[in-house]
């Protein structure tokens, strides 16, 4: 009885322990920040034209459906390959539908494509029942697709070539899988190669492309990018943590604010905010930096009933660095993050924001 006792005693205080002490409840928001050039290019550099062209004799909307070539990369998706409507965007400069008008040219061409294909024995174990397995002999076949591409900027304002990279050769590989005969996989190979090859194409010319844009974006334009973070909303039942819920619904109002400003066809390279804007966003700011900093004043060390203990500490730090750093104040942020010192994973994640950081304020600094 003794015995029982104990172990029930030590049960309820493992559970009023769990109970009353803080936990973190984080959740993520990708918070957003613009981007700028690492190699700007000149200041008289205002519009762009951009184009995709497709001389390949054999890679035509008449042999094959491609209308997912171009998902997912941000590049526009027309109801079928025509290459004088495509588009490859440079954020932070104005689209021109005319080369005339246009102060740079980019261009993406696809220069011709090719494949080769084969049929391939292969041996394997033949199951017969749950114990016995029998050697055979099956059949796979692959098809090997090769396209040659080329990436062109060039600048007619000032008379210069900024990208000029011709004869890109990029490979890519289909292997089917096993037939348990070979003469089946003869009649796959012949029925399937070409509408596989066609796949291998567009495979490689939609990762192409995404790493073009990416490429020139990264160099010249000023995309709007996003971030995770874990932003911290504390939890239990014996502490209230209103305010970190409301910090934690300030910066997600500060993201919606801030997409909205940058909506396709917006006018300007640094968003469309209006005033009030603007004011909101300072405010949730400010209203976020004095309640992660009253926050991290009720820090009590190595306790465990506490409305602010280690379990949170670290995340409160991260994200006061996060508001330093929508406010403009490196210092300060990186101040913030030198203090998150307890748990590994929340210091990891500290040291990934600050190299974020630096990469921001060098590319600021770069385009001064």
């Amino acid at each position: 009885m003794k015995n029982k006792l104990i172990i029930t005693l030590i049960g309820i205080s493992l559970s009023t322990s769990f109970v009353y002490s803080q936990r973190p409840n984080t959740k993520k928001i990708a918070i957003p920040y613009l981007q700028e050039p690492l190699n700007p290019l000149d200041n008289n550099i205002e519009s762009y034209h951009s184009s995709v062209v497709n001389n390949s004799t054999f890679f035509q909307p008449k042999t094959v459906n491609i209308l997912n070539i171009f998902k997912s990369s941000g590049i526009t998706q027309p109801s079928a390959f025509q290459s004088s409507k495509q588009k490859i965007i440079l954020n932070g400069f104005k689209e021109m539908n005319s080369l005339v008008d246009a102060d740079i040219e980019i261009r993406f061409v696809i220069n011709n494509v090719s494949f080769s294909s084969n049929v391939f024995k292969e041996e394997y174990k033949r199951k017969i029942n749950d114990t016995t397995y029998v050697n055979a002999i099956g059949g796979k076949y692959r098809v090997d697709a090769t396209v040659n591409y080329s990436e062109f900027i060039i600048d007619n304002k000032n008379d210069k070539k900024v990208i000029s990279n011709e004869g890109i050769i990029v490979n890519n590989l289909f292997v089917s899988s096993l037939f348990s005969e070979y003469a089946p996989a003869v009649i796959a190979h012949d029925k399937n190669k070409d509408f596989n090859a066609m796949n291998l194409y567009s495979q490689i010319i939609n990762q192409s492309l995404q790493n073009f844009q990416y490429g020139i974006n990264n160099n010249y334009g000023f995309p709007l990018k996003y971030y995770d973070i874990n932003f911290v909303r504390g939890r239990g039942r014996k502490y209230d943590y209103s305010d970190l819920s409301k910090a934690f619904e300030n910066i997600g109002r500060i993201r919606e604010i801030v997409k909205r400003a940058f909506i396709e066809g917006a006018t300007s390279r640094y968003g469309n905010f209006t005033e009030k804007m603007r004011n909101e966003i300072s405010k949730k700011i400010d209203e976020c930096i004095s309640i992660w900093g009253n926050a991290i004043k009720e820090y009590v060390p190595k306790k465990r009933r506490t409305r602010i203990g280690d379990k949170i500490i670290d995340h409160l730090y991260i994200n006061l660095s996060v508001a330093y750093f929508l406010k403009g104040n490196w210092d300060k942020s990186y101040n913030s993050l030198s203090r998150v010192k307890i748990s590994k994973g929340e210091i990891k994640e500290a040291s990934k924001f600050r190299s974020k950081i630096e990469d921001y304020v060098k590319r600021i600094n770069i385009n001064k």
